[in-house]
C-alpha cells in the first residue's frame, strides 16, 4: 500500500511540475531552440471557456500560443433577453461572441467545430468530435490540454461528452502528440467563500454545480489581477447568454471560487502494475 501511494503522489508532483516547466517563461536561448509553448482548451459551448478565462489570459500574456476549440454551435442556448430564437441566427451570434472573448483574452481566434448544440450524444457527432480532436492534437501538438472534468461542472451532457472524447483521444495513439491533460474543477472547500457573498445554493452547491474535493485538484495556476479583470470583460462578450447583472454576479462568484488561482487536476496513470485493489 505504501509503495503504491508513494507512486501516485509522485505522479501528481511530476505532472504538476511538468505543467510548470512546460508553461514557464524560458530563457532566450531555450526559446530559440524550442517550438512555441502551446495550450489547447477544449469545451462544449461558446461561453464554456469562462471556467478557465484567467488562466488563458495569463499564459497568452506570457507568450504561450493559446487555442480554444468549441465543439458545438450553441444554437439552442436561447435566453429571452437576447430576442434571438434557436437556430442559425443564434449560432452566428454566439460564434461572434466567442471571437470577441478570444480577442479580449489575447488568444488565437476560436476553433469552431460546429456540431449541433445538445446533440453530441449522437453517434455521428461523437465520431466527428473524435476525429477533430485527434486532428487538433496532431496539428497543434499542444504541451498542455485543458477540458471539463467528468462531472462537466454543470452536469450538461455535452460537457461530459467533451471530457470523455478528449480523454479517449489523449490516452490513444493519437494522444502521443499532446503533452499533459488537465481537468477543470470547482473546489468544494471554496463554498464558504460563496456563502460570504450571499450566493444561494442548491443541494449544497451554488446553482447546483458539481464541486470536487480539494485534494483532487492539486494543480493551482495563479493569475494576476489584470487576468481576472480581462476574464470579466471576456465574459461580457457573451451578451446572448447573460444579462449585465448576471455577468457581474458570475464574475464575482468565479473570482471568489478561484481565490487567485484556477484549480485543475491532472490525468495520469500509475506505471507500476497493480495486482490487488487493497494492497
Amino acid at each position: 500500500m505504501q509503495r503504491h501511494t508513494s507512486t501516485r503522489i509522485g505522479a501528481i508532483l511530476v505532472t504538476v511540475c511538468g505543467l510548470a516547466g512546460l508553461l514557464a517563461v524560458a530563457g532566450p536561448l531555450a526559446r530559440a531552440e524550442e517550438k512555441p509553448r502551446t495550450l489547447l482548451a477544449v469545451f462544449a459551448h461558446p461561453d464554456d471557456e469562462q471556467a478557465i478565462m484567467p488562466l488563458m489570459s495569463r499564459y497568452a500574456r506570457e507568450g504561450v500560443d493559446v487555442y480554444l476549440a468549441i465543439a458545438t454551435d450553441g444554437q439552442k442556448g436561447v435566453r429571452e433577453h437576447s430576442g434571438i430564437l434557436a437556430g442559425e441566427a443564434l449560432a452566428t451570434a454566439r460564434a461572434e461572441e466567442a471571437r470577441c472573448a478570444c480577442r479580449t483574452l489575447g488568444i488565437h481566434p476560436p476553433i469552431l467545430i460546429g456540431l449541433v448544440d445538445g446533440e453530441l450524444y449522437r453517434e455521428e457527432n461523437k465520431a466527428a468530435l473524435l476525429k477533430e480532436v485527434a486532428r487538433l492534437f496532431a496539428e497543434l501538438r499542444p504541451d498542455a490540454v485543458v477540458t471539463w472534468g467528468p462531472d462537466g461542472v454543470t452536469g450538461h451532457t455535452d460537457h461530459r461528452l467533451v471530457s470523455s472524447v478528449v480523454t479517449q483521444v489523449f490516452q490513444s495513439e493519437e494522444g502521443k502528440a499532446a503533452g499533459q491533460l488537465f481537468y477543470t474543477g470547482l473546489p468544494a472547500e471554496r463554498l464558504e467563500a460563496l456563502a460570504d457573498l450571499g450566493t444561494p445554493a442548491a443541494s449544497g452547491t451554488p446553482l447546483g454545480f458539481a464541486t470536487v474535493q480539494g485534494r483532487y485538484l492539486p494543480v493551482r495556476i495563479t493569475y494576476q489581477e489584470e487576468d481576472g479583470k480581462l476574464a470579466g470583460e471576456a465574459l461580457a462578450c457573451h451578451k446572448t447568454q447573460y444579462t449585465p447583472e448576471e455577468m457581474a454576479r458570475m464574475s464575482g462568484m468565479a473570482r471568489a471560487f478561484e481565490d487567485g488561482a484556477v484549480h485543475l487536476r491532472p490525468w495520469f496513470v500509475d506505471t507500476e502494475p497493480i495486482t490487488d485493489l487493497f494492497e
